[in-house]
């Protein structure tokens, strides 16, 4: 019997990972501190096609978003201050709603590595390159509830954008927690039957 839910463990383990692979959607949900701070995400996809950004926070109170888009190598791809759409988009089969002047594109990406930033408006990106940074740095950090954005007033610090049918996206903040994959949770049923099966057969002698 423990060798049998042994090898479900294994197989579960192995076919999740498998799936792990597999295009998904991303929903990233926070607080923006500071006027001039910008969030990176990092993601990764391996097959071309169209991938989909969007903010949804808008409507919400939340501050004017801007989602850049750029390569590995900090080269832009897409900035965007207004997606200029209205409506809904589903991610992760729930249905997120954006004004005017939430940000929305949709690029076709070939298979890499790929980076995304979130910024206030008028935080715009210098140049074409990641490493040049944005209008806003090295001036003194305005927390958001405190700044009277240009041409949008007070707004809240929240966020909410979503990434499309990528493999894998993360924050690149060590100070945001990672949840823990499920492969992890799989590998931790494996190692439960190996020590089900060694103590039947302890029992056994």
């Amino acid at each position: 019997m423990a060798i049998r839910i042994l090898l479900l463990s294994m197989f579960m383990m192995f076919s999740q990972i498998g799936q792990a692979s597999a295009a998904m959607d991303y929903d990233f949900f926070g607080n923006l501190p500071y006027h001039n701070t910008v969030l990176r995400f990092d993601f990764d996809v391996s097959t071309t096609g169209d991938r989909t950004f969007f903010s949804s926070s808008w409507d919400d109170g939340g501050f004017d978003p801007m989602l850049g888009l750029w390569s590995a190598a900090g080269n832009k791809i897409e900035f965007q201050d207004d997606g200029g759409r209205t409506g809904s988009t589903a991610s992760n089969g729930i249905l997120y709603t954006h004004g005017n002047w939430d940000s929305y594109y949709t690029v076709n990406l070939a298979p890499g590595s790929y980076i995304l930033t979130l910024s206030t408006y008028n935080n715009f990106n210098v140049g074409d390159l990641l490493s040049q940074g944005f209008d806003f740095d090295g001036t003194n950090p305005i927390p958001i509830a405190s700044w009277d954005q240009p041409a949008n007033g007070y707004r809240t610090s929240n966020y909410a954008f979503h990434i499309l049918n990528v493999d894998r996206a993360v924050i690149d903040d060590p100070t945001v927690p990672t949840p823990e994959p499920s492969t992890i949770i799989l590998m931790g049923l494996g190692f439960g039957a190996l020590a089900l099966l060694r103590r039947n057969r302890q029992r056994d002698v």
